[in-house]
């Protein structure tokens, strides 16, 4: 095979490209960021980020142990930049100059000869949460699920996201490891056996220690290598309903012919506003080859019924939302169809030299329940701009327009009259009319620089984020920019719409927090304020929020 022929003369290539003094150095230890002891039999990678000439495709990479003393050292390095880690058992990996766990770590940049030597590397000990999951009268349930969440932004608003998981033994035990320093919630749950008479009651999701709301679920925080024991959850009954109702393909083969085959047919029942992302939350059912499906054990709630065909690779969907009470709800039709064609024109307001091929569209479905099946319609443009998007499912989706040139911004999208940045796109029966998108190459930029006010010095590798403050574009992520500071502290924020906005630096701040009102109602007086006009040019300087300031 080729690549292992390349692999066995890669050693070669880069001593051919390394002469014996341009060759580089490295050592350090590797310790327990909970104890500060040294970490023994560690894994220590060095992978380089960016390729010598004449070698592509592969990462170099080497690797050693740590010693007793938790001591590494790797020698015959070619200079150029690399991302240094490590990892050990009962550990969570982490890379070099990170803030934690899981976080991105600091380039290490080798020049001709150099010898770094004193590179520390602390490793996380993993926490670990366990207990018993038991039924109503204390006893025992083996096969149960058990989740261990977090809570996460997304699109502002904060949710459960499901981070780790385990199923109990005979005993009713479970265990989940890996988990890194922070506050969890927990939850438990059981399926209705389908082969069981349907009873008033049933075992429903419920949150420790022994909630059926998310809302009432108790924290459990979690310190570097924790052993949190005797997390038991007591599963709660409470009345439930069956959802019944019969869902059809329309699809057909390219060609014409039969529909496709009744494998390629799901039904799935998801939580409308859900409050918990991430593997697990929504249930699948059975289709009988007469296209009927039951959910059984269904709490009170909103939700949507989705039905889904897989087509040679490509994905048809049908939704209807429904109100779960007390009864029963039966009767709910679902017909997937197949999708209808999407086109338009991107075009570029004034004169300009710049190539608008890279730039491509992509609809995203506005509410999906927390279910996505298959890639989303995306679509270059022509050299002309034009586009079209095949197969569209019917469903309202919002619209993003990316990979434009440096130093534009979409200046307005509509389809017929209506405005699909601040509206999304109705997909239905048929083609909507045709988009007419508007880029314009007098976007506004920001620069500047972070400022430590503990220090009054430059602030490095700070996540700094333009927030925009007319009413109308808070809840579009669009209109958000993230940058980090360079080691002199500066940033740049390039290709801004021009709007008010202003701009805030974080030392820790979670991911879209800036999108949640209640998360940034106390700092709002901390941001920078800054116009940005057309073709505008902004320097400013940003004080940073210190992590223990929030």
């Amino acid at each position: 095979m080729r690549w292992m022929g390349a692999l066995l003369l890669l050693p070669l290539v880069l001593a051919a490209q390394t002469k014996p003094d341009d060759s580089c150095a490295i050592s350090g230890q590797v310790s327990n960021a909970a104890s500060g002891e040294p970490v023994r039999r560690a894994l220590v990678s060095l992978r380089r980020v960016d390729m010598s000439p004449g070698v592509t495709n592969i990462q170099v990479t080497q690797t050693v142990s740590t010693d007793a003393a938790g001591q590494f050292a790797m020698a015959g390095i070619a200079p150029g930049k690399y991302r240094l880690a490590a990892e050990r058992n009962g550990f969570l990996a982490t890379q070099y100059g990170s803030r934690g766990p899981g976080k991105a770590g600091t380039l290490l940049t080798l020049e001709a000869g150099q010898k770094s030597s004193e590179l520390a590397i602390r490793l996380t000990p993993q926490g670990v949460i366990a207990g018993r999951v038991l039924d109503e009268e204390g006893e025992p349930l083996s096969g149960a699920n058990v989740q261990v969440s977090r809570q996460q932004y997304m699109q502002g608003r904060k949710q459960m996201s499901r981070t780790n998981g385990a199923s109990t033994n005979d005993l009713g035990e479970y265990r989940v490891f890996g988990l890194a320093p922070g506050r969890y919630y927990v939850s438990a749950d059981t399926r209705p056996n389908p082969m069981l008479p349907l009873a008033e009651e049933e075992y429903v999701t419920t949150w420790f220690p022994r909630a059926t709301d998310t809302s009432a679920a108790a924290p459990i925080d979690m310190a570097a290598g924790a052993q949190l024991r005797n997390i038991d959850i007591t599963l709660a009954k409470l009345h439930t309903v069956t959802v019944r109702g019969r869902v059809a393909s329309e699809v057909r083969p390219p060609g014409g012919g039969e529909n496709p085959r009744r494998t390629n047919l799901n039904v799935t029942l998801s939580a409308r506003n859900a409050m918990i992302i991430g593997a697990g939350f929504a249930r699948g059912a059975p289709v009988t080859p007469q296209g009927t499906f039951e959910f059984r054990g269904v709490t009170p709630g909103s939700y949507f019924v989705i039905g889904q065909v897989n087509m040679q690779g490509k994905y048809f969907t049908a939704r209807t939302s429904i109100q779960v009470g007390g009864s029963n709800i039966e009767g709910i039709t679902l017909a997937v169809r197949g999708g209808v064609p999407v086109s338009g024109q991107v075009r570029v307001e004034g004169e300009t030299t710049q190539s608008i091929a890279s730039v491509h569209m992509l609809l995203k479905p506005a509410e999906t329940g927390g279910v996505v099946y298959g890639p989303y319609p995306t679509q270059q443009v022509k050299p002309d701009g034009s586009f079209q998007m095949e197969d569209v499912s019917a469903d309202r989706y919002t619209v993003s327009v990316n990979g434009f040139p440096e130093g534009f911004y979409v200046k307005s999208a509509h389809s017929g009259n209506l405005d699909v940045l601040s509206n999304g796109l109705e997909v239905g029966a048929g083609s909507p009319a045709p988009l007419d998108v508007v880029l314009s190459p007098n976007a506004g930029q920001v620069t500047g620089t972070v400022l430590d006010p503990k220090t009054q010095k430059a602030a490095a590798m700070m996540m700094v984020v333009l927030v925009p403050q007319e009413k109308e574009r808070r809840a579009r992520e669009a209109f958000y920019q993230t940058a980090t500071s360079d080691f002199s502290g500066q940033f740049t924020l390039k290709s801004v719409a021009p709007g008010e906005y202003r701009v805030y630096a974080w030392e820790e701040a979670e991911y879209g927090a800036w999108m949640d009102p209640e998360f940034m109602k106390p700092l709002e007086s901390r941001g920078e304020a800054v116009s940005v006009s057309e073709g505008g040019r902004q320097a400013i300087q940003v004080n940073l929020i210190p992590a223990d300031s929030q």
